[in-house]
């Protein structure tokens, strides 16, 4: 349901506002036409990327559901698939390769597309051909019609994740957008910076889904003790495995953006950016864990204030105030304006130490 919303919504403000959005990332100083190149090629992708936001939607929901039934492999599956699908028919579609006209922006918008239906077959209809494994699928599309009781439920403690994570989102686009006021070199940088940096961030972000399945498991069996047990041991795996996986983004940060065929400017922020994600990743890890945990024990409210509420309180005034009004140059600007990301750390282990965020939501509806 909340899906159906943010589907709505974000189909509304991308297909009325499309070209506006787009603007506020092009602002910073540099050249007019290069600008408007960009914006050009950024409602030809966006245009494009729209047919895949139905697809994206239903195997998100589909996956989430699997993973907290125990079912991981699956959906781990279908987004490495996705992902190699993508992969190769941006060569393809991008370049004009194996016959295949050269499309360059529209090529690499339309891989995505095609690799999140991919993705979402694997998906749906493997579920769906294993009902006997998943007895909650049967009869999933024979009715429309939720219950009045589950409809309010679903209002009282997924409402505030919904907001939470329009929120964020919203949060973090600004924040990009405060970061592309000091250039255009600077948008450049931070999208080869943030496609490289999330194929690290892998590791923490699974982190977060095993802290939803185990954590949500042992509160669901009212075992608040094992509970307890999985969280702390999730989050020491997931900050140790982020201090491997940081120091190895710390040492491919200055060659891989030599693949990009860009300016020497961009390269080099793209591997500065690449580098303070790196040694930031431990923090967000501890963050990120402790959001799922307490998200786990239905405390939607206190996820909210967590999340979204500590963006738009903190993070985002902080990159304003860096950004407005000091002298900082990006290279300086950019760490500065993370460092609210060890603040939410130290408040995430204390929030998780005092352990009221453990209860069973199942067995006990309690307010939040």
């Amino acid at each position: 349901m909340d899906r159906c919303v943010i589907l709505a919504t974000s189909l509304a403000v991308f297909l009325s506002g499309g070209d506006w959005l787009i603007s506020l990332f092009l602002q910073g100083e540099g050249d007019p036409l290069e600008a408007a190149a960009m914006l050009e090629h950024g409602l030809a992708y966006l245009r494009i990327m729209l047919w895949g936001l139905l697809p994206f939607i239903l195997s998100q929901a589909y996956g989430s559901t699997l993973r907290e039934a125990g079912e991981t492999v699956l959906p781990m599956a279908a987004s490495i698939v996705a992902v190699v699908t993508n992969l190769c028919l941006n060569y393809v579609l991008i370049f004009g390769k194996l016959g295949f006209p050269e499309l360059g922006v529209a090529g690499a918008a339309i891989a995505t597309v095609i690799s999140r239906y991919v993705e979402l077959m694997i998906i749906a209809v493997y579920t769906h051909r294993n009902t006997a494994r998943f007895g909650f699928m049967v009869g999933l599309y024979r009715s429309l019609r939720v219950p009045r009781s589950l409809v309010l439920s679903i209002f009282n403690k997924g409402m505030p994740l919904l907001i939470n994570e329009i929120l964020w989102s919203i949060g973090i686009s600004t924040l990009t957008q405060i970061f592309s006021t000091y250039g255009l070199n600077v948008v450049g940088a931070l999208n080869i910076s943030n496609t490289v940096t999330n194929l690290f961030n892998v590791v923490f972000i699974s982190m977060g889904s095993a802290v939803a399945v185990m954590v949500g498991q042992a509160l669901g069996a009212s075992d608040m003790s094992r509970a307890k047990e999985y969280s702390w041991k999730l989050i020491f795996f997931s900050v140790c495995t982020c201090f491997v996986v940081g120091a190895i983004l710390i040492a491919i940060a200055p060659v891989i953006p030599h693949i990009y065929n860009t300016t020497e400017d961009v390269r080099k922020l793209a591997a500065h950016f690449m580098k303070v994600s790196a040694v930031y990743m431990p923090f967000i890890a501890v963050c990120h864990c402790s959001y799922f945990t307490i998200r786990s024990g239905g405390k939607t409210l206190i996820t909210l204030i967590f999340d979204s509420a500590y963006t738009w309180g903190v993070i985002v005034p902080v990159a304003y105030l860096v950004a407005r009004y000091t002298d900082f140059n990006i290279f300086i600007a950019y760490p500065v304006c993370y460092l609210p990301d060890v603040l939410k750390s130290v408040i995430g282990v204390y929030i998780i130490k005092k352990g009221r965020w453990a209860q069973n939501i199942v067995a006990k509806q309690q307010p939040v």
